[in-house]
């Protein structure tokens, strides 16, 4: 069989695909895949995209499509989701669905979720109406939208990315928080002093027991959605 005309499977990223830019320290979180793949599939869909949650303005000039949120300044439809008609569309989301239905924009609290069945909704709003998606989320931060999740599986297309390794330069024995003026300090700040490496599985069984901020930093697990098998 010759495989020389498959096409490469755009989800599978190497160490050197990873995205690395200054705004959050992408290296240190999941944005370092997040990113990376969401560029990938704007490459393919440049025609009625539209973006829930305004991520992509962050790291991307020029951003040519729609953005909805009602809280970010870069959207340019600042509104709720649920007002909107995703009908026909493009639908990209980026680790914003685990945040509905929480208090995390509205206080400085963190994962306090006040409405258990909102994150749910708001992927099942995407996968009933969009006409193709892509929607990311760290597993772990919303255990309603994970348990949901977990039972649907078996009727979702998706593939995700596992952190296997973070690692940092600690010359000297010092913290990633030590002071910045240190000839020692370890440059959690740059890419150069971050060592990471994800591991891309493109058939997820499961994702229970999969946590936020442990072992590392920032989501661990990372599911990607494209829909409803």
């Amino acid at each position: 069989m010759n495989f020389s005309n498959r096409e490469p499977n755009w989800r599978l990223l190497h160490p050197e695909d990873y995205f690395h830019h200054p705004y959050g320290h992408t290296w240190n979180t999941e944005r370092e895949i997040e990113i990376a793949i969401a560029l990938r599939w704007l490459e393919r869909n440049q025609q009625d995209v539209v973006e829930v949650g305004a991520v992509m303005p962050y790291y991307q000039d020029n951003v040519k499509h729609e953005v909805i949120d009602p809280y970010d300044p870069r959207a340019t439809i600042r509104d709720f989701m649920e007002n909107q008609d995703l009908l026909i569309m493009n639908v990209l989301s980026i680790s914003t669905i685990e945040h509905i239905g929480t208090t995390d924009y509205a206080t400085n609290e963190r994962q306090n979720i006040v409405d258990e069945d909102a994150a749910i909704n708001a992927l099942k709003q995407i996968l009933d109406d969009a006409d193709n998606c892509l929607v990311s989320f760290p597993v772990g931060y919303n255990k309603f939208l994970d348990a949901w999740v977990e039972e649907n599986l078996d009727k979702l297309k998706c593939f995700a990315y596992k952190k296997i390794l973070w690692t940092f330069n600690n010359e000297g024995g010092q913290t990633p928080h030590a002071n910045k003026n240190s000839e020692y300090h370890i440059r959690t700040d740059t890419p150069e002093g971050v060592k990471s490496l994800w591991n891309f599985y493109d058939n997820v069984k499961s994702i229970k027991g999969e946590k936020y901020r442990e072992p590392f930093p920032a989501g661990n697990y990372v599911l990607f959605i494209e829909g409803w098998k």
